[in-house]
């Protein structure tokens, strides 16, 4: 009974042994590597052949990147009966260009780079300055240059081509052309009201002389900012009107002048402006000329009623009092003068749309 046991122990464990040996031949190795190879996504779209001989495994073939042939690789060095890979894979080569031109003179049709249309035509001009025969040979054979005959060609290109007009001309280099100029950028900017104004006087204003609606010349001294960023700058052109002027008499009332500014001159156009009141007003003599004229007329009173008693005093008076008048009509009220380069500021009562370019 033993000895049956162990007969079939025996026979199972050749089973076994010639089960493994089968299931771990050549082509069943291959068939998983390939199996395993198709159904993994890195190198399903490999094309790739795998050869094993005694268990050793030749990948050869082409795999998009080296992902895939790591990957390759791996399934195939982890397939069960496998003691060896040998990784022969390789990247797909961009394609090489060809010459169009045909083979000549024995050479071989092997790939070149491409040629430009200018290098053909020059070797299509060399080909047929070598076949000219020469004017001055008895035989009229072609002329082979020689070393330096090419070297002189090359160097004097002009000379060397012949008087044929049925070689193509070489086209003549694209001139270089400067780029169009960039078309100045015009912004759109409000100037708000409240915006101070400070202006130099260029001309000069006189209450004796000047009259309302009278202009005058002004420049910005300051620049007009909006925003911290300029948009006018100093020394543009303004004009300033007269509104009201008016000149002190010979014994009442004082002199007066009143300003307003009227336009703005910027990058070629005109700009009308609304602001506050500039006013001057000079020193009023009206309590002094009462005074003065007072003053003589009791003078001259006491003086005539020393002199012939009341009619005296009367004729006193009146002389006492022209003589304080004709004083005052020397010492006439002065007149308001604003002269020129004086700096006046204004306040703007309404907004303004300028349209500008911005200084560079």
């Amino acid at each position: 009974m033993r000895s049956v046991l162990l007969a079939v122990a025996a026979v199972g464990l050749v089973g076994s042994i010639s089960g493994c040996a089968k299931a771990h031949t050549d082509d069943s190795i291959s068939n998983d590597i390939k199996a395993s190879m198709f159904s993994d996504p890195q190198t399903k779209s490999a094309n790739l052949s795998v050869v094993v001989k005694n268990g050793a495994v030749t990948l050869t073939g082409e795999v998009p990147d080296e992902n895939a042939r790591y990957e390759a690789f791996k399934i195939a060095k982890q397939t069960p009966g496998v003691v060896n890979v040998e990784d022969q894979m390789s990247f797909p080569q961009s394609p090489v260009a060809m010459s169009t031109r045909p083979a000549q003179n024995g050479e071989s049709a092997a790939p070149s780079a491409p040629v430009s249309k200018r290098e053909r035509e020059r070797k299509r001009e060399e080909q047929l300055l070598v076949r000219r025969p020469l004017a001055g040979s008895a035989d009229g054979s072609p002329y082979e240059p020689s070393a330096s005959g090419q070297d002189f060609a090359q160097q004097h290109p002009a000379e060397s081509q012949p008087a044929s007009t049925s070689a193509p001309a070489a086209a003549a280099p694209p001139v270089p052309t400067s780029p169009p100029p960039t078309q100045p950028v015009v912004r759109q900017v409000s100037i708000p009201g409240g915006t101070p104004v400070q202006i130099q006087m260029i001309d000069s204003v006189d209450s004796a002389t000047n009259h309302a609606g009278d202009m005058f010349h002004a420049s910005l001294a300051s620049p007009i900012v909006v925003n911290g960023e300029t948009i006018v700058p100093s020394g543009t052109d303004v004009y300033v009107k007269l509104v009201n002027s008016s000149s002190a008499g010979h014994m009442t009332g004082r002199s007066e002048l009143t300003l307003q500014l009227a336009r703005l001159d910027f990058q070629g156009a005109s700009y009308s402006l609304s602001s506050d009141d500039y006013h001057d007003v000079g020193k009023s003599r009206t309590t002094r000329t009462a005074e003065t004229v007072g003053a003589g007329a009791a003078i001259g009173a006491v003086i005539g009623g020393i002199l012939g008693h009341g009619k005296g005093a009367a004729i006193g008076a009146g002389v006492g009092g022209a003589g304080g008048a004709a004083t005052e009509e020397a010492t006439k009220s002065p007149q308001v003068h604003i002269a020129s380069e004086s700096k006046l500021t204004f306040t703007l009562q309404q907004p303004v749309a300028v349209a500008y370019t911005p200084a560079p």
